[in-house]
């Protein structure tokens, strides 16, 4: 029998708790889990959760310390995380007392909750894609809490003629939330990000950060958005600079240099795990882009840290 979502996102915490921890967790079907935890500290060893699923942190008690990309990371709390894929994430740790929430969503129910705000939040995705993490302060903190609170306790009745519908809507609400706050702290990206930017730039973002592994052809972007790939690259071009080949290329080669920092994976593998046809492709693919063959960067990396 298949392991549910709950299943697999409660024992990838469980088993790091100490043994003053607590874990309380509730779920809708296999689309949304939310794990809220408390004690003294906490360090996720396990291997992330693999691809398909969104998770988020919400931290509003401890030290939360992480690595993401191989830079280790430090941050007073209450403070937000949002674990993109396309980053490598380790060593989540939480220091002293803490008090904290996990939440996981299924790719596809995110993006059908996330649908009514993407479009008003086009200028901030790829700002906020560089640096997926947001403080808050002690009114903000409460605000997200309450909106915890309600998504919670609506997972865990479980009963709502239009659960999933409510789900939805409070997930939505709490995302408002947190874009707000994000903007506030980043008002030089509202003033200098152009204000003609629409949906479908925006999803754009959304989708390649996300899929730019699988999903290598811009006409595959262009269809999920509706548009012809050359309108697609052609408003990228006006209003970012780059074609979205040239966006997806620095992107898979971004993605491409995190796989070969890891000791455990092979040239190969990393090819496989890209989706390229063989591993001559994807050696030809990396060479072009950083002027080297990807086993020399690998093996660079190796010397370096032994070094």
């Amino acid at each position: 029998m298949m392991e549910s979502l709950k299943e697999k996102v409660v024992a990838w915490i469980r088993k790091d708790l100490s043994s003053d921890g607590q874990l309380d967790w509730a779920a809708y079907n296999n689309s949304l889990v939310m794990v809220r935890m408390e004690g003294t500290d906490f360090r996720l060893s396990g291997k992330w959760l693999p691809d398909g699923w969104h998770v988020f942190l919400q931290v509003h008690k401890g030290e939360l310390r992480l690595t993401a990309n191989g830079e280790r990371l430090g941050f007073d709390t209450p403070v937000y995380v949002d674990f993109l894929k396309f980053r490598e994430w380790s060593d989540v740790t939480l220091a002293g007392k803490y008090r904290t929430c996990f939440i996981v969503m299924e790719q596809h129910f995110f993006m059908e909750t996330t649908l009514p705000i993407r479009n008003k939040i086009a200028e901030g995705m790829e700002q906020f894609a560089k640096h997926p993490f947001t403080s808050v302060n002690a009114d903000e903190d409460r605000d997200l809490s309450r909106l915890e609170e309600m998504m919670f306790s609506t997972l865990s009745a479980n009963s709502h003629l239009f659960c999933r519908e409510l789900i939805q809507a409070l997930a939505c609400a709490w995302q408002y939330e947190l874009w707000n706050i994000f903007f506030h702290r980043q008002q030089d990206v509202r003033s200098t990000i152009n204000p003609h930017w629409n949906d479908v730039v925006s999803q754009f973002f959304y989708l390649a950060h996300t899929y730019c592994r699988e999903q290598h052809r811009v006409s595959w972007y262009a269809a999920q958005l509706g548009v012809s790939a050359d309108a697609l690259s052609a408003d990228l071009k006006r209003l970012h600079g780059k074609t979205a080949s040239a966006m997806l290329e620095e992107l898979l080669a971004a993605e491409a240099k995190v796989c070969l920092h890891n000791p455990a994976l092979s040239v190969q593998d990393v090819a496989e795990m890209q989706h390229f046809s063989d591993q001559s492709a994807f050696g030809k693919f990396f060479k072009r882009h950083c002027g080297i063959s990807p086993a020399v960067f690998k093996k660079r990396h190796i010397e370096e840290n032994n070094s």
